[in-house]
């Protein structure tokens, strides 16, 4: 079960005992206008209290999730129904009509108690989830260039669009990059044309000098500007030069392992001297070498489709290892995270790292989002006169911004204007079972900066 869903049967319970409060209300009017010597008004008073509560109640649980209104039922509700039956039976003993306590009493008594033991033993099954079995990997070796293509697209834009959902796979590029000509509007640059772009760019004396200069290390990758032949190994295009032999492909690659050895101008941090781009070929998205070349054979090919003479990257070999993950086969399994996995696994399969920097997790150092030093900044967020929210402390924070991160963005000190509103996906409710969110919001709730 997800969260941020209402449980079916607490939701009836909830319904039920309200209708049998006003049930019990009519019950009682009924009996004070038959017996001149009974206090209609205090005891129609009294029950019609009782009603009251029980139908806030039930309207308050309505906007629950499923472990709230679990606790909810048994803190408030059930307390309210045994005071409304012990008042009910005063109220008859009171009266002297104690014979004539309705059956539906007995009913209801053996009619809850077989539901809350229901209820409880429902809940208490381990949550599992029914995916279908991986499809077999594709035949490395045999496919074309035309297919190796369609891989890298899967692994920018996913192998099925979402209907009011925005396209993203593996790569999770369309969070920040745009794709078509003219479109400017992206956090990071527009690839459209990069495999033309990138063969000329590497000349330009902005490259070769900013933020490093070609033929040093940038300092958190180690990676050696502008030298294809220092690329690691099995990443390293075969054949490659120096600076003077760097192709588009060559460019592309480096910009990927090394999204700091060149800044496209207006679109980085610290002056454009630091950019936003998670390093692909590291946690949490890993693009694998066979993924890194589909990707840049998806973007020498794009702007041309069915032609793929300017793609420059080989076809994987059979000594390459297996296209699965690469291809996605016609239909790819939801990300789901059950919590049975430790917090870092959990959080780099929800990609968090691409645009927060997250105490205790390594490799995460995004910067497209606030960093996440929840411990000391939730109550102050929440104490912003621009805070919409519902939550009251740390904890009911942090889940409120994971299941509807649209309700409060944070406000960028550095840049001075917020972050960008509608890039945390909205449909991390559908991706996490409540132990994972429970498990995630714990640990985030403890963050702080480090010193």
């Amino acid at each position: 079960m997800l969260p941020e869903q209402s449980d079916v049967l607490w939701t009836f319970l909830a319904i039920t005992f309200s209708v049998f409060a006003l049930y019990v209300f009519a019950n009682v009017v009924n009996h004070c206008r038959e017996r001149e010597d009974v206090g209609t008004t205090f005891w129609g008073g009294v029950f019609g209290a009782f009603l009251v509560v029980m139908f806030i109640e039930t309207s308050t649980m309505m906007g629950m999730s499923q472990d709230e209104q679990m606790s909810f039922f048994f803190g408030k509700m059930v307390l309210t129904v045994l005071l409304l039956l012990l008042t009910w039976g005063v109220f008859f003993k009171s009266a002297d009509i104690q014979d004539q306590s309705p059956p539906i009493i007995r009913a209801f008594f053996w009619w809850t108690t077989i539901s809350v033991l229901l209820a409880g033993y429902t809940n208490w099954l381990p949550q599992q989830r029914s995916d279908p079995p991986p499809k077999a990997a594709a035949i490395v070796g045999e496919i074309t260039m035309e297919e190796y293509a369609e891989m890298g697209r899967v692994i920018i834009f996913g192998a099925k669009q979402v209907a009011g959902q925005k396209a993203i796979g593996k790569g999770q590029c369309p969070l920040c990059h745009t794709f078509e000509a003219g479109n400017n509007i992206g956090r990071c640059p527009n690839l459209f044309g990069i495999g033309e772009r990138g063969a000329t760019r590497v000349k330009e004396e902005r490259y070769l000098n900013e933020p490093v200069k070609v033929g040093e290390p940038e300092p958190a990758t180690g990676v050696i500007k502008g030298s294809p032949q220092d690329v690691q190994e099995e990443y390293r295009r075969e054949g490659a030069g120096g600076h003077d032999s760097m192709n588009s492909e060559d460019y592309i690659r480096e910009s990927m392992m090394c999204p700091t050895c060149y800044v496209v101008k207006g679109f980085g941090g610290a002056g454009d001297l630091k950019s936003p781009m998670p390093i692909i070929s590291k946690p949490p998205i890993s693009l694998s070498p066979i993924e890194v070349n589909a990707v840049i054979a998806y973007l020498q090919s794009a702007e041309t489709p069915g032609d793929f003479s300017a793609v420059t990257v080989p076809l994987p070999s059979a000594d390459d290892g297996s296209t699965e993950e690469a291809s996605g086969g016609d239909e790819e399994q939801p990300l789901f995270v059950t919590g049975s996995e430790s917090i870092e696994e959990m959080i780099n399969k929800l990609g968090c790292p691409l645009c927060h920097t997250i105490p205790g997790v390594e490799g995460a150092v995004g910067e497209l989002g606030p960093p996440l030093h929840e411990k000391t900044n939730a109550m102050n967020r929440i104490k912003d006169p621009r805070y919409k929210g519902k939550a009251t402390n740390t904890k009911e924070y942090v889940k409120e911004s994971i299941l509807d991160p649209s309700i409060y963005v944070v406000m960028n000190e550095g840049e001075n204007e917020l972050y960008p509103d509608g890039l945390m996906p909205p449909n991390f409710k559908n991706m996490l079972s409540v132990e994972a969110l429970d498990k995630i919001v714990d640990f985030i709730s403890e963050t702080e900066a480090k010193g």
